[in-house]
Parts: structure tokens; sequence; C-alpha cells
């Protein structure tokens, strides 16, 4: 086992095996956005509208009883909700922001306030 681990540690250190380093999510861009599928746009964009719900509903019961996700009820009837759009409209809305190539290094989560902007204030 000692030879295994040395050997791995040897293969990497020497750069036969490219190391990766993961993003944050929060830092991903366009050229990411571009590689994701359908199901992974959906899925980033589903986390992202879910986090930032929670966000504000943890926010809202700090002087109150009530959980964040009653809080995320009562924002969504009242249509509060931070993110109040579907995913397939952010995502198309992004798909098209990205089209433009001088875009692509611009983080996601900043093209999803600006979208979000944008759709509020028409």
């Amino acid at each position: 086992m000692a030879s295994g681990v040395l050997g791995l540690v040897i293969l990497l250190g020497s750069g036969a095996v490219p190391a990766t380093t993961l993003q944050s999510p929060a830092q991903l861009a366009g050229r990411d956005w571009q590689g994701f599928g359908p199901k992974e746009k959906d899925a980033y964009l589903a986390g992202f509208i879910a986090g930032a719900a929670a966000v504000r509903g943890s926010s809202a019961t700090e002087s109150t009883d009530t959980t964040p996700s009653k809080a995320i009820d009562v924002m969504r009837t009242a249509k509060q909700l931070p993110f109040p759009y579907s995913v397939s409209v952010y995502a198309s809305q992004i798909d098209d922001y990205y089209w433009w190539k001088n875009h692509l290094d611009v983080p996601i989560v900043d093209v999803m306030a600006r979208t979000n902007h944008q759709l509020q204030t028409r």
C-alpha cells in the first residue's frame, strides 16, 4: 500500500497527470456555462434560485418563530421571491447573453443578477 501511495505522489507530483483545481460555483463563467448540458444548466440555476430564497427566508425568520420554508412560501404567495422566474426563463436569457463571445468571462452569478434586474424592470 505504501508503494501505491508513493507511486501516486510521484505521478501527480511529476506533472504527468495535470492537477485540477475546482472553481467555486460563484466563479463559474460563460465558458463553463457553454460546457453545461441542459440538465446541468437547470441544476445550477435551480440551486441558485433556491439558495437565494433560502437566504432571504432565513433572514426573515430571525425575529419570528417561523421556518425558512414557511417564509419562502409567504414570499412566493406575495410574489416577493428574490428570483421569481422559472429556471427556463433564466436559462434562455443566459444562453443569449453568452452567445456574445466577449461576455464569456463574466461570472454566471453576475449574469443572473443582471438578467433578474432586467426582467423585473420591464
